[in-house]
């Protein structure tokens, strides 16, 4: 940056009232790490959060020390440095929940950076409109969509400019080596923010231009390698099949339909991301979220108009930043033929960049109406955007989902409507809890093998002080057997659960029915990220009951069944909601014996059989 951006301001502002911007800014990020760490404790992670918190446990309790950290699409591994920041958290906070917060506090972390970085380059009302840029970029709950290493991607981008900003007049050894750790701090988080550290390192070598310099980022570059070294020494095989091919890569990903799919990621950025997270992440009927969605859009033109009215060398770097934000865009089109929600995080901060430009044109404009006017509209957006929290501020018993559009997995899609989607959900403030179910040798079947099983057993290993003998399904497996179904499913029968954990009912008196083996508890390995699963053929099974049993049926959704008969009549599907079935006969009451028969029309994973006994 030069002297004169530095110093570029159109109105400036008294002492006291930069005091109050101070203020301000520093309240809206204590308000964004508070939404984001309850948004934290609610959100329900996913594989790869999970994937983190089985390798930090193991870290943590001191029984293994992996070389090789996340995968990125199957083709290359990060170092290791992921599960070893998480491990201390884990050992220290002894709960998937206090994880899951630490991932989002870490997040939240931009918030301040960019305020920093704002106030720095300009003044306390340019690190407001930054770090309130952020927010408003429409696609600010993705680290809560995506909790893993990716959701730091911002965070580490503006740790990487401060770094950067640090070294703009001394190039010292310690300020590189701050620039490097910066850097690999990027690259950990997700590759795609290379071009970024590419960017950088060219703008302070040319503004040195020394041999000096050129020494200095050397010895940063020199620990961007060191931190990706470890996966090339790692002594652990990699299993055959578990990385994708460079050529499977080169022909199904490399430039797909680069310019098509650019214009649509633009807009993707711009717009669809605060329509998406209107329609699928608050309680607002259609109407309101299209009234919602056109207010954020004029809120959207307002801040751009504000680039009128900036200084020439501000409307410069504005150009800078929107053509740094169209060729970040095209790279991520060019080495992705679907755009995830995590492949956008590298490409936010040079929009939220452009933005706080034009707010800052308002706000630092005269006369008085138009700082005025600037700042309402800039919370107005803001507020629109905070709105996409709210979902995940309280207990979800259903979730908005877009029939026609998919924006989480590819973000240039786009939905006209939606439909609300009963799920099981239980957030990572619920699952600590599933320990009391003690520590004993056992066989896990319904929903709470599928809930420990997705969680290799962590909160398990945490309460236990080692890792428990568990199966997963299985009607021949030794010890006690427990059912755990959705306290909603249970409250469909007549049959009390014997107790209940978390909002999940669980059941002792039980009978298996199959499949007759299950699976073990999943140790990773390397480039692993989904536990085992057991695969089951169509078949019919037949069995007997009670007349007031119910049976349980998991990892098999309803149009998969092709018949369900208990004495020859069809039996009364009581519940389901996705792969979760639970069948009962009303008319076999005065049978002494009632002979069912389930067939199951296609191949399943982790099918699971389970008869729930009334006495």
């Amino acid at each position: 940056m030069s002297t004169s951006f530095a110093r570029a301001s159109t109105t400036a502002a008294p002492a006291r009232q930069l005091r109050g911007w101070r203020i301000a800014g520093l309240a809206f990020c204590c308000l964004m790490l508070a939404l984001h760490v309850v948004a934290g404790y609610n959100s329900a992670g996913v594989v790869d959060f999970r994937r983190d918190v089985y390798w930090a446990t193991v870290i943590a309790y001191g029984e293994g020390f992996p070389w090789s950290g996340p995968p990125i699409y199957q083709l290359v591994e990060l170092g290791p440095w992921w599960y070893y920041l998480l491990a201390p958290v884990l050992r220290l906070g002894g709960s998937i929940a206090v994880a899951a917060a630490a991932v989002q506090a870490l997040a939240a972390l931009k918030y301040f950076l960019a305020l920093r970085l704002g106030t720095r380059l300009l003044d306390a009302r340019f690190g407001v409109a930054l770090a309130a840029g952020i927010a408003v970029t429409g696609w600010a709950i993705a680290p809560l969509i995506f909790p893993s290493h990716p959701a730091v991607v911002e965070t580490t981008l503006w740790l990487l400019a401060l770094a950067a900003w640090r070294c703009r007049d001394i190039l010292r050894p310690a300020r590189a080596l701050l620039f490097g750790l910066a850097a690999a701090a990027c690259v950990h988080a997700h590759p795609t923010t290379a071009t970024w550290i590419l960017a950088a390192g060219l703008v302070l070598l040319w503004r040195h231009r020394s041999w000096h310099a050129l020494a200095m980022l050397g010895l940063a570059a020199l620990v961007v390698v060191l931190s990706l070294l470890p996966p090339w020494l790692d002594p652990q095989p990699l299993a055959v099949g578990m990385r994708k091919a460079a050529e499977t890569y080169a022909s199904h990903d490399l430039a797909v339909d680069p310019f098509g799919r650019l214009a649509r990621l633009l807009a993707g950025l711009f717009v669809n991301g605060e329509w998406s997270g209107l329609m699928m992440m608050t309680p607002w009927k259609l109407p309101t979220v299209r009234l919602a969605w056109a207010l954020y859009c004029v809120c959207l033109a307002v801040a751009f108009s504000g680039v009128a009215l900036l200084p020439r060398v501000l409307r410069r770097a504005f150009g800078i930043a929107i053509a740094a934000l169209v060729l970040q865009c095209a790279f991520l089109v060019l080495v992705r033929a679907n755009m995830p929600i995590w492949m956008l995080m590298s490409a936010l901060p040079a929009l939220a960049f452009a933005l706080a430009l034009g707010w800052y044109g308002w706000l630092s404009a005269a006369p008085a109406w138009r700082r005025v006017f600037g700042a309402v509209a800039l919370g107005v957006q803001v507020a629109l955007s905070l709105a996409t929290f709210s979902v995940l501020l309280r207990d979800i018993r259903a979730l908005r989902i877009m029939p026609d559009a998919n924006p989480y997995v590819d973000a240039t899609q786009r939905g006209a409507s939606y439909m609300r989607v009963p799920i099981a959900f239980f957030p990572a403030r619920k699952v600590d809890a599933f320990a009391a179910i003690g520590c004993a040798p056992m066989a896990l079947h319904g929903r709470l093998a599928a809930l420990l099983e997705a969680d290799f057993a962590v909160p398990l290993r945490i309460a236990c002080g080692r890792w428990p003998d568990l199966r997963f399904r299985g009607a021949d497996e030794a010890g006690e057997h427990l059912l755990g179904i959705e306290s909603a499913a249970a409250a469909k029968t007549t049959i009390a659960a014997d107790e209940t954990i978390a909002g999940m009912a669980i059941y002792h008196r039980i009978r298996p029915v199959g499949p007759a083996t299950g699976t073990q508890r999943t140790q990773l390995r390397r480039m692993q990220v989904v536990p085992e699963t057991l695969r089951s053929e169509a078949r019919t099974w037949a069995f007997q009951t009670h007349p007031r049993d119910v049976v349980s049926l998991t990892g098999v959704a309803a149009d998969a069944v092709g018949t369900a008969r208990a004495d020859g009549r069809p039996a009364k599907l009581v519940y389901a909601v996705g792969n979760q079935l639970l069948y009962a006969c009303d008319a076999c009451a005065g049978s002494v014996a009632v002979d069912w028969e389930i067939a199951i029309t296609q191949p399943t994973y982790n099918l699971d059989i389970v008869v729930i006994e009334a006495e």
